[in-house]
């Protein structure tokens, strides 16, 4: 039974009732909560130098992601790595092989290029955090649909049309994905050989413009749809998804951000005894 209530931006799915929501989202933290585990995981990764926290944030988004339902570790992880592996090796490249400094500690020399700690600790730190970015972001884009993000950030009292922005971003990936497939068939239809690389490097300028352009007037318009009917209008927040939560989340999102400020502050006081990636390799 489907209970009258207001559209899931992007999508037009209409309210769920709290019977048939409870099977499916049940069992799931409120999308709010995640939604501050996220961001309190980011100032963590950021915030504290040592590269230990990014490394722990890793290694539990990978546990997330194996006890998860609704993602695949293969597909989170084959994601991961191909955007995190190229980066690996530039880093290693530019900041090990060629970190301007006159006191280095030199592992490895050969004409103008020289393997310093220094350059290799600087690309571990920001390898690590760009890796737990991408690792979050990943786990969060795919296992969280347009009317969680939409639901978490109404609760988490964001004005209503930022909180439709954020959740079009999400909702309209898929379709994105779609329209470049449907721009490529079409491409392959009239002689040109997409199967190659080569041949789509060429076409991307193109179709990036005009579906950067095309996804940009989709959500216009669907704002202005929900606008008229009524956005934002009603005082009362009505969730599109049936959530069970008890009152612990609440004090579970209040712990958890004020922790993560926590231990900011405290690595910024120098009283947070963790190392650091000189510390690690070995050298200090």
């Amino acid at each position: 039974m489907i209970a009258s209530g207001p559209e899931t931006p992007g999508t037009g799915c209409a309210a769920v009732s709290p019977e048939d929501g409870r099977t499916d989202l049940g069992r799931r933290l409120h999308p709010a909560t995640e939604i501050v585990i996220l961001f309190s995981s980011l100032l963590l990764v950021f915030g504290v130098p040592s590269p230990v926290v990014p490394m722990a944030v890793i290694v539990a988004t990978g546990l997330t992601v194996v006890v998860s339902p609704a993602l695949r570790l293969r597909s989170w992880a084959l994601g991961v790595a191909v955007l995190c592996l190229p980066t690996l090796f530039v880093l290693v490249i530019v900041q090990g092989f060629f970190y301007p400094g006159a006191e280095v500690h030199v592992l490895w020399e050969a004409a103008p290029a020289h393997l310093s700690v220094e350059g290799l600790s600087i690309a571990i730190q920001i390898w690590l955090r760009v890796t737990a970015l991408i690792g979050l972001c990943a786990l969060f884009g795919l296992g969280t649909d347009s009317a969680r993000l939409f639901d978490g950030l109404r609760m988490l009292r964001l004005p209503d049309s930022i909180a439709y922005v954020c959740a079009s971003a999400i909702g309209l990936i898929p379709l994105i994905g779609a329209r470049t497939r449907h721009v490529i068939e079409a491409r392959k239809a009239r002689g040109w050989a997409t199967q190659h690389w080569r041949v789509r490097m060429r076409l991307l300028p193109g179709i990036v413009t005009g579906l950067f352009t095309s996804v940009l007037i989709e959500v216009e318009q669907r704002h202005e749809v929900l606008e008229q009917s009524g956005l934002g209008a009603n005082s009362r927040r009505v969730e599109l998804h049936y959530y069970h939560t008890g009152r612990g989340q609440g004090l579970l999102r209040l712990t958890i951000a004020v922790l993560a400020v926590g231990l900011v502050a405290a690595s910024v006081a120098g009283v947070l005894p963790l190392p650091d990636s000189s510390q690690l390799i070995g050298v200090r």
